[in-house]
């Protein structure tokens, strides 16, 4: 599926503010300089990959990498990028990256893992061979870390970076930038978080626009890939549930689709609407409690429970808690 295109602008505007001729650079590799406004188009892994090389080689400057994360814009990830704005936390942050992450590229997958003192966010590499296979997994996880700053100031920083590369010549440019402990010739790429700062509220949540958001993921990548059932369905769950009538019946005939042929479609995915239902639920109902500015009444509407009691248990059941005593424990940040 390749890169977003809109994420070229991160090299363009990288590449300017060096002091080198962007628009001669993307010629070069064959890339129309206009990519960077479509949001509708996508560039081919191997030509953002041979741009990225070339951008880096021409600078002549071992912190190059440090300018491209440094000028990491959400715009240039589309919906979630500012989806990672309006999340709850930086966990459900990078979970939605694990989830949707092929909206932005293929070419790289982040998994998030509990570890003792924190969480992992580990960066697996694919299959795909690139130019430069340390200067992009150096540079994704730079830009996760300029993204955690976006949210959480600029003295953010991870307890520790790892790279699987071996230690460069010149490592005082990471250190500058990271501000943690780095360790080189590691198993595998990943960012070690504190679980406070993980867990921490995030000033800009906002879980209306986070479904809106999601909801717009989802379609773009159903739209990249019509066979995926699993994700067609899901958005369909998910416009459908304030009506109150969301059925397999209501949501095959939105999808154009026969019910036994979505049942044996989702079945294949080893996946049932029943359990898309439910789950999507779930997870939509976990970011309306935090929303202080709705009602309990308005979230048992908006994940179509006929009653405010009847969503009570259901929460109850999947949480352990009641929506009320939920909100009452997280406090007033909620409200941010």
């Amino acid at each position: 599926m390749g890169v977003f295109a809109p994420a070229l602008g991160q090299i363009w505007i990288s590449v300017e503010d060096s002091g080198m001729d962007a628009e001669a650079l993307f010629r070069e590799v064959g890339i129309d300089p206009n990519l960077r406004f479509d949001v509708s188009a996508r560039v081919s892994n191997r030509q953002f990959d041979e741009l990225l090389y070339l951008a880096n080689e021409k600078s002549r400057d071992d912190a190059f990498m440090f300018t491209l994360a440094k000028h990491t814009q959400p715009s240039f990830l589309g919906a979630l990028g500012l989806a990672w704005i309006t999340s709850p936390s930086l966990r459900t942050a990078f979970e939605r990256f694990h989830r949707y992450g092929r909206a932005f590229s293929d070419a790289q997958e982040i998994r998030v893992e509990d570890e003792g003192e924190g969480m992992r966010v580990i960066i697996h590499e694919g299959s795909l061979t690139f130019r430069d296979r340390n200067l992009r997994s150096g540079l994704t996880l730079a830009c996760a870390v300029q993204m955690c700053r976006m949210t959480h100031g600029d003295l953010f920083s991870p307890i520790a970076v790892c790279f699987q590369f071996p230690e460069p010549a010149n490592i005082s440019e990471y250190y500058k930038f990271f501000r943690c402990e780095l360790f080189f010739d590691s198993d595998f790429n990943s960012l070690l978080i504190s679980a406070d700062l993980a867990d921490q509220p995030q000033p800009g949540f906002n879980p209306q626009l986070l479904q809106q958001l999601d909801l717009m993921v989802i379609k773009y990548l159903a739209g990249l890939d019509k066979n995926d059932i699993v994700g067609r369905v899901r958005a369909e769950i998910t416009q459908q549930l304030p009506s109150g009538g969301v059925t397999l019946t209501t949501v095959s005939k939105a999808l154009n689709i026969s019910q036994r042929s979505l049942i044996r479609k989702l079945s294949e995915k080893n996946e049932s609407f029943k359990n898309l239902l439910l789950t999507t639920r779930k997870e939509l109902s976990e970011k309306y409690v935090l929303d202080k500015n709705l009602s309990l009444t308005e979230v048992s509407f908006l994940l179509g429970f006929s009653e405010t009691s009847s969503f009570s248990r259901a929460y109850k059941k999947w949480t352990g808690q009641t929506p009320s005593s939920h909100r009452e424990a997280v406090g007033p940040q909620s409200q941010e």
